[in-house]
């Protein structure tokens, strides 16, 4: 309600005076009628409780921005949509004067409205540059709605906080005498059926430089959207009552602690079936009931994976199997079942931090070892040894198979010296935060390794040798103490060499053989030629009758008669066997006639011999006598008794000498009986 001062030194005009009359009158009935409806709010109204705390608002409406320039601005709906007045909205051009009672418009300052009425110099609530207000002198009659803001997409089922910012444009200077101060009703109703949601009275607003804020709280039950109604208490046109609002807010209860509290460590291993259970924990919580939508985000929080779909489960299991290691948050939004994923109506919890943490970088490798003397198919093997990762800080544990290995079943609990064959191992590296890696470690046994030119000797039981191992090893070691590749003047014996090959020994037998001697064991004489038969020793034979000139032939011609030597020598030409013998000089023509000229043949002479046997035979190798020691080793020419025929006849003379060598002695006898 606005006033003009008509300044006359001499009279005050009759208007003025009359109006002052005419307010005394009705500033009585205005604090009735404000009494009235105060009562009747609290009477039957009790505005819901918001037991938590009152979230970001999800309406601001700040009227927007003007320029510089301009002093007006207009429409209302270009610059605060879903608002509306009943009273006279100026626009853009202004009133053009005053703005008279029933008029409103958009400015930046109160203080544009100057002529008589000098209203206050103030920036807009909000405190943006060029920020609007919307400048209302207000109506002056009771009841009346004469600003109206309608919000949509609110939260179902929610405890709201409407709040506008009110300020009392007159100063102490406008009304001196009396004064008829803004009261105003707020009022929160449902659009669609027009029931009332809540209610709140501003009393007086006072004449303050400071915006004040009033509010109303209630819940919109099953209702979406809002109208908030402004409805004048200050009934008459007395000097007042005229008002800026800005900043109208909606703000939901929410719990006033929102925890998505692990229910364990937060640091995982990735693809290790790790998991983490989170549970919503709400303090001051008004939903019920409440309704929970999980998220996660591995970019910082940029983006926000949701996990499902709305419940009202409160509790959620992170599951590191399929993500990549890194830091991932993880959060819920919560609110009245049915709105969870609505950005207006819900409330979103603190993130929590989990970690997946990078597994130990491993590699396969292999192993090798030296064979175990004796067994020389395994190896015991160091397997800590096996190079399966450069991090530092891990824990290795080993196993058979892969399956063992993924299950931590059938360990091998002799790391240190583990005998195996060639095969594979499997090693399962932890690090510091249990997370691990499977390397797969190829056992490989080192075989001993041979000289191939180290062979068995056999020598002259006199002579001596060399043993060479050959070159191509890393060291040697003699069972003579010698360290050299080869070793001399080795006789007859058994020895062994160490051949190092790398960190591997291989301890080598080799033995020098005496030469087996050949022996001669029989010797033909056929007249003057004499054969020579051998065995034993080593082939081919070598043959002297001087130790001297040797053949290869067992067979010497035209040996003199008399005592003599044969040698026989192996392909060791050692020492060689030598065998004394006798080509004899037997009478080979008897003439048994009794006149005691070559009447018989005598071998008597040779009774000394071992197994002395002698035979004779005639020319279709029957036997005709057989001379031994009973007989005197003598023979007569007859057979039976009676002459034998004249003609040749043919001997075998056979014995032994020390050595069991057989001499056999063969020959011709001519036999001529006269009858």
């Amino acid at each position: 309600m606005n006033f003009r001062l008509i300044y006359n030194t001499n009279k005050i005009g009759c208007d003025y005076m009359c109006m002052i009359e005419n307010r005394k009158k009705n500033y009585l009935f205005s604090f009735l009628l404000s009494f009235f409806f105060t009562s009747l709010f609290n009477a039957q109204n009790t505005a819901p409780t918001c037991i938590g705390n009152w979230g970001p608002p999800i309406v601001n409406q700040t009227f927007g921005q003007g320029n510089a320039t301009n002093q007006w601005y207009g429409p209302l709906s270009t610059y605060a949509p879903g608002a509306s007045t009943s009273t006279i909205f100026v626009g853009a051009a202004g009133p053009g004067g005053n703005l008279n009672d029933g008029y409103s418009g958009l400015v930046k300052n109160p203080a544009v409205q100057q002529g008589n009425f000098r209203w206050r110099d103030s920036a807009d609530h909000t405190g943006n540059t060029n920020g609007l207000m919307l400048l209302i002198n207000a109506p002056s009659t009771a009841a009346t709605v004469f600003f109206e803001y309608v919000m949509n997409n609110l939260c179902p089922n929610t405890t709201l906080k409407l709040s506008i910012w009110v300020l009392n444009v007159n100063g102490s200077w406008t009304c001196p005498n009396s004064y008829q101060f803004p009261n105003l009703t707020l009022r929160a109703v449902d659009p669609a059926t027009g029931n009332v949601l809540g209610t709140s009275v501003t009393g007086n607003i006072p004449i303050d430089p400071n915006w004040k804020e009033y509010s109303i709280i209630f819940n919109n039950t099953s209702s979406s959207s809002v109208k908030l109604q402004v409805i004048n208490n200050s009934v008459g046109n007395g000097c007042g009552n005229d008002i800026a609002i800005d900043d109208i807010t909606v703000s939901p209860c929410i719990p006033s602690s929102i925890l998505a509290a692990p229910s364990a460590s937060t640091s995982l291993c990735p693809d290790q079936n790790s998991t983490v259970t989170f549970m919503a924990n709400l303090t001051g919580s008004s939903y019920s009931p409440a309704e929970y939508q999980w998220q996660y985000s591995s970019d910082s929080g940029t983006t926000w994976i949701d996990q499902g779909t709305p419940s009202t489960n409160p509790n959620y299991t992170f599951d590191s199997n399929g993500k990549a290691p890194g830091t991932y948050l993880v959060r819920f939004k919560v609110g009245p079942q049915g709105s969870s994923l609505n950005s207006q109506c819900n409330a979103i919890s603190r993130n929590e931090t989990v970690v997946i943490r990078t597994p130990p970088k491993v590699n396969d490798t292999t192993l090798e070892s030296c064979f175990i003397e004796g067994n020389p198919a395994s190896a015991l093997f160091n397997l800590n040894n096996a190079n399966v990762t450069s991090e530092t800080g891990v824990t290795k544990k080993y196993y058979p198979s892969p399956t063992d290995a993924m299950n931590s079943t059938n360990e091998i609990m002799n790391p240190l010296s583990y005998n195996a064959p060639n095969g594979v191992v499997y090693v399962k590296v932890f690090n510091v935060y249990g997370c691990y890696s499977i390397s797969k470690v190829t056992l490989t046994v080192l075989a001993p390794v041979y000289s191939n030119i180290l062979k068995d000797k056999i020598i002259c039981i006199e002579d001596k040798t060399t043993l060479d191992a050959g070159p191509g090893f890393d060291g040697y070691e003699w069972s003579t103490g010698e360290t050299t590749q080869s070793i001399r003047n080795v006789g007859v014996g058994t020895y062994w060499v160490k051949l190092k090959t790398g960190d591997c020994i291989a301890i080598q037998h080799v033995k020098v053989y005496a030469s087996e001697q050949p022996v001669i064991k029989n010797i033909d004489i056929s007249n003057n030629t004499v054969t020579i038969h051998a065995e034993g020793g080593t082939k081919p034979y070598k043959y002297s009758m001087d130790n001297i000139t040797w053949q290869d032939s067992n067979v010497f011609l035209n040996v003199a008669r008399g005592e003599g030597r044969v040698y026989v020598q192996d392909l060791y030409a050692c020492e060689p066997n030598e065998v004394k013998i006798t080509v004899l000089n037997l009478m080979n023509v008897i003439t048994p006639n009794g006149d005691g000229i070559n009447d018989v043949i005598d071998y008597s002479a040779l009774g000394i011999k071992n197994n002395l046997a002698m035979n004779i035979y005639d020319r279709y190798g029957n036997s005709v006598y057989n001379l031994d020691k009973s007989r005197g080793y003598r023979w007569d020419g007859t057979f039976g008794g009676k002459k034998v025929p004249t003609g040749t006849y043919w001997y075998s003379l056979s014995w032994n000498n020390k050595n069991n060598t057989s001499f056999k002695f063969s020959g011709w006898i001519l036999v001529k009986n006269r009858e």
